[in-house]
């Protein structure tokens, strides 16, 4: 079998991703708290990990030429907008809309129902923003997956942080009374070695009415009922996230976050 070749934009931007998302450290760079890096310095690190001439131009034309922006540039730096492994500070939190999409492998479903949306292999739970797009992230994903509706306006108005990305949304994790449906689909890439099991839905939907009127208090500020959560769970999260978000936040997140978003999911 031939290997794949891929073009230098290709190679470019999947180095930036285990650059600028998984291992920084490897390539000498530095990120600060909202993992931004030097441009030059990603550069010379693309420079030397492709074995050819790379230039700023070269990174520019690689993110314009993407389907959706997953890295940003101001200012000489260069960040990705998510996907990181790495632990990242992602800043203010931005209000959702009222439905968001998760996606998981079909055989992760009964985790799903039993705990809830949690963040494994990422720094964040990955949302996107309508439900065919959810089916488009699972085709890639995996043969048998999953495309779970979250009630996102819900779950920010109990608390829950979200952080816009432009393409997708982000988020802490998602206990399970706001996870509305779950619609199973046998329509994806198969991959080797994640074998999951079929329940045979086939993308019939999962209504699961869990009385978004109860005693959730949905007349309760959301501030109120974030505390409120931070003790149930026997944390000190509201308070931390207070401390952590001081005031140093708004004049560290003005001169990181521009309006030029960038480019990978």
């Amino acid at each position: 079998m031939m290997e794949t070749e891929f073009s230098l934009h290709e190679r470019l931007t999947r180095s930036l991703a285990y650059m600028l998302r998984h291992q920084p450290e490897e390539f000498d760079l530095e990120l600060d708290k909202f993992g931004w890096g030097d441009l030059d310095d990603v550069v010379r690190a693309l420079n030397e990990r492709l074995g050819e001439s790379v230039e700023e131009a070269d990174v520019n034309e690689a993110l314009a030429g993407a389907d959706r922006a997953r890295y940003e540039i101001k200012d000489g730096r260069i960040r990705a907008l998510y996907g990181h492994s790495i632990e990242v500070d992602p800043g203010e939190p931005d209000e959702p809309p009222d439905e968001l999409f998760a996606t998981v492998r079909g055989r992760d479903v009964p985790n799903v129902e039993r705990d809830g949306l949690k963040s494994v292999r990422r720094s964040h739970i990955h949302l996107s923003l309508t439900e065919e797009e959810g089916r488009e992230v699972g085709r890639r994903l995996d043969r048998r997956y999953a495309v779970i509706r979250v009630l996102a306006g819900d779950a920010w108005e109990d608390g829950i942080d979200f952080y816009d990305r432009g393409a997708i949304f982000l988020s802490e994790e998602i206990p399970t009374e706001f996870i509305d449906d779950i619609d199973e689909y046998d329509d994806g890439v198969e991959r080797e070695g994640f074998g999951g099991r079929s329940r045979g839905r086939k993308g019939q939907g999962r209504g699961r009415g869990r009385g978004r009127d109860d005693d959730r208090g949905r007349g309760r500020h959301r501030e109120d009922r974030g505390r409120e959560r931070d003790n149930d769970r026997g944390n000190d999260r509201g308070n931390d996230r207070g401390n952590d978000r001081g005031s140093d936040r708004g004049s560290d997140r003005g001169s990181d976050r521009g309006s030029d978003r960038g480019s990978d999911r």
